[in-house]
């Protein structure tokens, strides 16, 4: 198996009514974990970055722990760059040997998300690489973007069938009610809005804010088309709460690799729920 980008692994996903993991890791212990977790399954997986985090190690010296992670894996991984709005910094991260990015211009207006997004498909083909583009707005906190309960907006129909002619996007993410982040009250998801997209959308749609979704709501949308979950919160917790337990649990052990497995094996044990469920398996 091999270091590849999206379209190799979600092709088949949409194809056969299942969805791929897509995990926001923040180090290079959540990224092994997350790999080992889908080598052990035998299922492809999506590693994804945020720019924040990208930010925090540098382009190269990121690239530098999550490429070898990806090249030497028993499945398919690709790595993805999520969420990013700024075109020059996207570039530059198709140029560090990402295989994938997303464009996210979803708070711009419509005709300058297309013209941005336009820009990053048309350099991401010749190298390979697979873009991802998002319209609405989905609330919460993702990296540094902030969208408030009441400025959020579901995808438009019209606008996205422009949008998806226009691009060119590899991989598409509607607002159609998810969040990202904890949810705080009832969960209101659009499954008709959905629907409908997928059934005139030449590619892939992704599902953002997939931390706190209930079995129904993954499995109906994955039954509609999600071919991709995003999933972020759900490792930031585990990898926050492993070590915390790790601690409580051993006041006086100050070994570090003895701290790092146990909270490596909280995160695998997540990532391997999500896979397992995405999947299908038993």
């Amino acid at each position: 198996m091999s270091y590849v980008n999206m379209e190799a692994i979600l092709e088949n996903a949409r194809k056969d009514h299942y969805a791929v993991g897509a995990f926001n890791i923040v180090n290079y212990l959540t990224a092994k974990a997350a790999v080992e977790a889908a080598e052990e399954l035998n299922q492809n997986i999506i590693i994804q970055t945020s720019v924040k985090t990208v930010k925090a190690f540098g382009i190269q010296e990121m690239m530098g722990f999550l490429k070898p992670i990806a090249e030497n894996a028993r499945v398919n991984v690709a790595i993805h760059l999520d969420h990013s709005t700024d075109v020059a910094f996207t570039k530059a991260c198709i140029d560090g040997g990402w295989s994938s990015v997303m464009y996210d211009g979803s708070q711009l207006p419509l005709t300058d998300n297309i013209k941005n997004t336009m820009e990053i498909v048309a350099y991401a083909k010749p190298k390979n690489v697979t873009v991802e583009g998002e319209l609405g707005a989905i609330v919460g906190v993702e990296d540094d973007i902030v969208v408030k309960e009441g400025d959020h907006a579901h995808a438009k129909p019209a606008d996205c069938r422009i949008y998806l002619k226009e691009t060119g996007v590899d991989a598409f993410a509607p607002a159609i009610g998810t969040a990202h982040g904890v949810y705080k009250g009832e969960i209101k998801i659009d499954y008709d809005l959905f629907e409908e997209i997928n059934e005139f959308s030449l590619c892939p749609l992704v599902l953002h804010g997939g931390t706190g979704l209930s079995d129904e709501m993954f499995h109906r949308l994955i039954g509609l088309g999600a071919s991709k979950v995003n999933i972020s919160t759900a490792i930031k917790i585990a990898y926050c709460q492993g070590m915390a337990t790790f601690s409580k649990e051993n006041p006086d052990q100050n070994d570090p690799l003895k701290l790092d497995a146990f909270t490596k094996q909280a995160v695998k044990k997540v990532v391997t729920e999500h896979i397992r469920f995405f999947s299908l398996m038993d």
